[in-house]
């Protein structure tokens, strides 16, 4: 026998069908997903509305863009171990994850050893050289993880220090060879609202100075496997710390040199330089290049399409500024940089003595992100929560 209908006053507001509830629940942000998770503990109705997969689909076409639920850095931590003239001094990395939503994803914890070197579609390239495997991905809301095994032409590369076999590790880099990597959602016409579960995409690019070689690489979930290592003779170094973009099936990994750009053809196995704004790339936004520098006291922007002719490629540019003072104060302005770039949404990240500031495009709004002065990259993590798929959300 089922319960009785709750009992409605006489001045009571008639009750909301369930396509007026759904369409209410469609416009809670997404970066506050929390609230949902809220809603629908109120009544099983409430509950059946939000967990149906036809309402997550609907919500993630509703606001198109992801939202950003966080993101990751790096930080360097050492530490003393051994014994004696055996005593040394460890340096190693951490990857962090501050969280800029309603909640903390599962798996958003702090990693050693484990440092992150991409951010894009819902899911986080780590490297990690402590592990049997050489890369970890990881979907921060699901928890799946994948590992990777760099096939020998690419372990010269992202191993490129000598294996001392008394101390049982790698000695220091070397320096003469740099490398960097992307990860990315390989799912035929995918929209990127929905990309968990694979399959994906790895790109990896590196060079070497004393040869003037670049190399580049890409690895496949679908066939779990390295395509062949590809090499053209350049002389333009990959910057390591630097942040890549990606724009259809090419991926674009900045040069130390700061007027230049690798691009990587995926699909046609192919190399090129191309010459850019003086400034760095920091992501794409609507198939445009974004490129991001801070001239004291502005930020400029120059959003650049690459158009590729048959005698040479070419990049169409247009800029536009940004006043960062008085917004920011004088002390925050004696040292601040471009660190970080949220695509979909157009949020800058600028490191200064002073904390992690965020500016939105849109708006010129500037917003205090972290305390933390003078970081490096920021890798923000673009994902939407929905209950179809994910686990509840922990509070912070």
């Amino acid at each position: 026998m089922s319960p009785p209908a709750p009992q409605r006053g006489r001045h009571s507001p008639p009750a909301l069908d369930d396509d007026s509830m759904s369409e209410i629940f469609l416009r809670i942000p997404p970066d506050d997903p929390k609230s949902l998770v809220r809603a629908a503990a109120v009544c099983p109705t409430w509950h059946r509305i939000l967990s149906d997969a036809a309402f997550a689909r609907g919500y993630r076409a509703f606001h198109r863009a992801p939202p950003m639920l966080g993101f990751l850095h790096n930080k360097r931590h050492e530490r003393p171990w051994g014994r004696g003239w055996r005593r040394r001094h460890e340096e190693y990395l951490v990857s962090n994850f501050v969280s800029t939503a309603s909640f903390r994803p599962p798996a958003c914890h702090e990693r050693r050893h484990w440092p992150a070197i991409d951010s894009r579609h819902g899911l986080v390239l780590f490297h990690t050289p402590k592990r049997c495997e050489d890369f970890v991905i990881c979907d921060l809301v699901t928890y799946d993880r994948w590992r990777i095994k760099a096939d020998p032409a690419c372990r010269r590369i992202i191993w490129n220090g000598r294996f001392d076999e008394d101390w049982g590790e790698y000695d220091d880099e070397d320096e003469d060879v740099t490398w960097n990597a992307a990860v990315l959602c390989a799912k035929d016409g995918c929209d990127h609202l929905y990309c968990h579960g694979g399959p994906f995409l790895v790109a990896l690019v590196g060079s070497v100075r004393g040869r003037q070689m670049t190399f580049a690489s890409v690895y496949s979930s679908a066939t779990r496997k390295w395509s062949g290592m590809m090499s053209v003779k350049e002389p333009n170094v990959i910057e390591m710390t630097g942040h890549n973009a990606v724009v259809g099936n090419k991926v674009y990994f900045p040069c130390e040199q700061s007027d230049s750009v690798l691009e990587y053809d995926m699909g046609e196995q192919k190399l090129s330089v191309i010459r850019a704004p003086f400034a760095g790339l920091v992501g794409a936004e609507g198939g445009l290049l974004v490129f991001a520098t801070v001239l004291k006291p502005r930020l400029h922007i120059w959003l650049m399409e690459v158009r590729v002719r048959p005698d040479r490629t070419t990049a169409l540019a247009r800029r536009r500024s940004i006043e960062l003072a008085p917004k920011l104060s004088a002390y925050a302005l004696l040292d601040v940089s471009v660190v970080g770039f949220a695509e979909g949404v157009g949020v800058i990240f600028l490191s200064t003595k002073a904390g992690l500031y965020t500016v939105e495009l849109s708006s010129g709004r500037i917003k205090n992100m972290d305390r933390e002065p003078s970081l490096r990259k920021i890798m923000p993590y673009m994902c939407f929560y929905t209950r179809e798929w994910g686990r509840l959300p922990t509070s912070d």
